[in-house]
């Protein structure tokens, strides 16, 4: 069975800490595609929810390895952006600019992180709007040949989604990547200090985590 095989991409994803429902989301995400592979109609396009340092970007990367190494996208690329990156200064630099980088990305992935600053409410004259409409075209146009990324905050993203029906009839797959717990932000913060040739004591570790405990309580968007 093609979807029990584990490629290097899944192992590694699989060696990340923590992210077991977003790992649960990327091998059912991986059985459809792969199931569906070569079909005309086959969506890859995605929405990614949550706080910053979460692993968002780590796991796009990762899945576009997986669809690869699996057969259901033709390319190993991976193309990041933001808006700064597809909305232009002037008039007619937009369009130019998104599908630049949607030629780049094709075959692959583009992941768009702060997806949710593209589309201005109420700022109907806001060049992003044309990143938008072009992106839905793209999406639309080339389904199953790459997939497009959007991610960032949940609540402005599901606000934006929901405002723009173009966008959220387009995207697929949702994922939730929620904060670390203590237990794996000790995991990490271990790691990060092994890797670095450093000793930590358990009093010092028990310190900084309880000061990460005090920092999500002020702003819950901390990710740590």
């Amino acid at each position: 069975d093609v979807t029990s095989k584990k490629c290097k991409a899944e192992k590694k994803l699989e060696e990340l800490i923590g992210l077991d429902s977003v790992k649960e989301m990327i091998e059912k995400i991986k059985a459809y595609t792969i199931s569906n592979k070569g079909k005309s109609n086959l969506n890859l396009h995605m929405a990614f929810y949550g706080n910053p340092g979460t692993g968002k970007t780590e796991v796009a990367k990762l899945i576009g390895e997986i669809l690869y190494e699996h057969g259901v996208l033709p390319k190993k690329k991976y193309v990041e952006a933001t808006r700064s990156d597809l909305v232009g200064p002037f008039i007619g630099w937009t369009a130019m600019q998104t599908n630049a980088l949607i030629d780049k990305a094709m075959g692959g992935v583009l992941f768009i992180d702060e997806a949710y600053s593209l589309a201005i409410e109420g700022d109907k004259q806001d060049f992003g709007h044309e990143a938008v409409a072009e992106l839905i075209k793209a999406m639309e146009d080339h389904k199953g040949k790459f997939c497009v990324i959007l991610a960032g905050y949940k609540n402005p993203m599901q606000k934006m989604l929901a405002t723009n029906p173009g966008f959220n009839s387009r995207i697929q797959f949702h994922v939730d990547f929620p904060n670390y717990s203590r237990d794996e932000l000790s995991e990490i913060f271990q790691l990060i200090i092994d890797k670095d040739g450093y000793i930590v004591n358990e009093d010092a570790l028990n310190k900084m985590l309880d000061i990460t405990d005090l920092l999500r309580k002020i702003n819950p968007n901390n990710y740590f």
